[in-house]
Parts: structure tokens; C-alpha cells; sequence
């Protein structure tokens, strides 16, 4: 076992983080991770404070974590990052937003509260009598804080699975055939899974009635609301498949969170334009998602822990003489240019062990093109 690695997960996100921490031969727990390791990876991890883990090298720190479990706050870090994100406004200042003409703030809109998980606290607001009575349970019922962002129309939907600004896997949303089935057998694990936790005893005949009776009542998949609760699942996309500008604003999001890796939910609107949801940091994983991220962690581990060493100059020197001999000339004016040098070229800028190897490169350079 790897002793000064660890994995740091919560009570919500110990299922898939105690599964992590088993397949990389690493440790793993609730508890914070101390001073002492070399390497910390924050699985979806809760804290009210903020942790010192010392020099370690940090894979999604405690803090950043705590800071994006707060949507609010993180929708308002991506916004100034200049992240596509749908206009957004605090319960406070919403009705204001929306009755300024110069407000990008515009009906229907969602209400959320600033912490929530899954569909849980989805307000759908058609009008401003809506947004009002939302307003009203934020403050009397559920005494929350919360926020209200722009309808976006969605054409499709996906999860990016992001480790260090690379796509390691991806997911698409469509609809189930079999909702009630699927309705019965999540939540039914759901609550055993509760119910275990609490060490509270559960009838299986009273909670398999109780789910079928509710699960009967689903017609259809939710349009608004696309969760796996509500008729929809994830599906496997190939990376190719992906729209590039989802890519490009999943990467965005995660900098502007400081965050090394995350699930980030994202759409294409009808219009096909990309928007970022929101970011997860302790995604439930399993089969080729859980397989991507034990290759992904290991490697990074591994890189980690045993730096390769630069190649010697001797290699990438040897090779700048078989592009430019002693005595040839830069190009004249006008003349071609020959690609293959180009590529050569930066291939030898790519593979350069130090500075020494970059200023050789660079003299070659401009020998030939001046």
C-alpha cells in the first residue's frame, strides 16, 4: 500500500471513494489527511474549515471543494472567469434584476438553493409570482439561501469526466424505457443505503409496495428536471462525439473553481451554443467510469511519485545536426519554407530536457528562417 497517499471522502461520497481508495492501493477515510502525505486527492470532500495538508501535492484541495459546494459562490468565481454560464441573481436581488431593462435576467428561470444536490430545491419559476412564492419558501419554509438563473432550452446534456485539463470520459443524457423499474431499483438502494447509516431496520415488502406505488405515478421523463430519478440516464459518448465548445468551457470552469479534476454537467442549448451547469467532485462511479479514473489516478500517482528524468542534451543536439548541416544558409526572401523542418523543429522544442537543449533549438532556428 502506498502509506503517504490518500484519499479524502465524506459520508456522502465514501461508496465510490472507499472503492478508489481500495483499487489504487492507497488510504482513504472522512477524516482530513494531516501534514504528512505526498499526495492528497479531495473526493467530494465536507468541511466547514479550512485544512493545512502541509506540502503534499493536491489533487482537488479540501478548500476548493468547500467553496464549490456552494453554488452560488461558484457560479459567481466562473462567471468572472468568463465561463458560459446562464445569467444568475441572488434571491435577494432577483426581483430587482428582472424588472431592470439593461438585466440579462429574463423569465422563466430556476430556483435553487446555494447548496443542493441532485434535483433536490429545483424551483421552476414561469412567472414573477413565481419567483415571489419560491422567494417565500426559501426564507419561511426552508430558511435558505438561494439563487435564481435563466431557463436554459436544452437540446442535449452531458457529464465530462475532466483530470488535469484532459477529457478522460464522457456521458450523454437520454431518456429510460424502463422508469418504473429503474425508479424502484435507485431509490430502493437509496434508502437502504440511508436506512444502514441511521441503523434504522427497514421492511423490504413495506419499501418495495411503498416504491412501486410511487413509481407508478411516473408517466414520462422530466423535460426540466433530467435526473436518474426522473427518467433519464447516462450514456457513454465517445470523446470525438463531444461538441468541442463543451470541452473548451468544462476545462474553463474547473481553472476558475482551482480545481485539478471533476465531473462538470454541461449542455447544448437549441441554438447550439455550450453552457456550464455546474461541477462535481465526488461523482458515484462505476464501470468504465470508475475503470478511466483508477488508469488516470495511477498515472498521475506514479508521476508524482517517480519523476521521470529529462533525457541528456546529447539527444535532442545529435538531432538539431541532422536538420541543419554546418554550413547551410537561412532562406531568402520569398523563398519556401520546407514543413518538415517546421515540424522537426518543434518536435525538438517538445523533447528538450532544459534550457541549455531550448537555446540550441531556438539558435538553429534562426539560422534557418532568420
Amino acid at each position: 500500500m502506498k502509506n503517504n497517499v490518500y484519499i479524502n471522502y465524506s459520508g456522502a461520497t465514501d461508496k465510490t471513494g472507499g472503492l478508489l481508495a481500495k483499487a489504487l492501493d492507497i488510504q482513504g477515510g472522512v477524516k482530513s489527511a494531516g501534514k504528512t502525505k505526498a499526495i492528497v486527492i479531495g473526493w467530494g470532500t465536507k468541511t466547514k474549515e479550512n485544512i493545512d495538508l502541509g506540502k503534499a501535492k493536491v489533487l482537488n484541495h479540501p478548500n476548493k471543494i468547500r467553496t464549490n459546494r456552494n453554488k452560488f459562490t461558484a457560479l459567481e468565481l466562473m462567471r468572472a472567469a468568463k465561463v458560459n454560464i446562464a445569467p444568475f441573481s441572488s434571491a435577494e436581488n432577483v426581483m430587482k434584476d428582472l424588472a431592470a431593462t439593461k438585466n440579462p435576467m429574463a423569465l422563466p428561470v430556476i430556483g435553487r438553493t446555494n447548496y443542493h444536490q441532485g434535483g433536490a430545491n429545483f424551483f421552476t419559476c414561469l412567472t414573477k409570482t413565481h419567483v415571489d412564492d419560491v422567494i417565500d419558501v426559501l426564507n419561511n419554509k426552508l430558511s435558505k439561501k438561494g439563487y435564481f438563473q435563466n431557463y436554459i432550452d436544452v437540446k442535449e446534456e452531458y457529464r465530462l469526466h475532466i483530470v488535469l485539463d484532459n477529457l478522460i470520459y464522457a456521458v450523454k443524457k437520454k431518456r429510460r424505457n424502463n422508469l418504473t423499474e429503474a425508479y424502484i431499483e435507485q431509490q430502493s438502494d437509496k434508502i437502504r443505503r440511508m436506512a444502514e447509516k441511521k441503523g434504522v431496520d427497514l421492511n423490504d415488502e413495506t419499501l418495495k409496495y411503498a416504491l412501486e406505488y410511487q413509481g407508478k405515478k411516473i408517466a414520462g421523463a422530466d423535460n426540466i428536471v433530467r435526473s436518474n430519478t426522473r427518467g433519464w440516464k447516462f450514456s457513454s459518448v465517445k470523446p470525438e462525439n463531444i461538441p468541442h465548445d463543451l470541452i473548451v468551457e468544462s476545462i474553463k470552469a474547473l481553472r476558475a473553481l482551482e480545481l485539478e479534476f471533476g465531473a462538470v454537467d454541461c449542455v447544448v442549448d437549441t441554438e447550439g451554443k455550450a453552457w456550464i451547469i455546474e461541477v462535481n467532485t465526488g461523482p458515484g462511479l462505476e464501470g468504465t467510469s470508475f475503470k478511466k479514473y483508477v488508469e488516470t489516478f495511477t498515472k498521475v500517482i506514479d508521476d508524482i511519485l517517480s519523476p521521470k528524468k529529462p533525457e541528456k542534451g546529447g539527444k535532442v543536439l545529435s538531432k538539431i545536426k541532422g536538420v541543419l548541416s554546418k554550413g547551410e544558409k537561412k532562406p531568402e526572401k520569398g523563398s519556401k519554407i520546407d514543413p518538415e523542418k517546421l515540424r522537426m523543429l518543434a518536435d525538438m522544442l517538445d523533447n528538450c530536457g532544459d534550457d541549455s537543449e531550448k537555446d540550441a533549438v531556438n539558435k538553429v532556428a534562426q539560422r534557418m528562417f532568420g
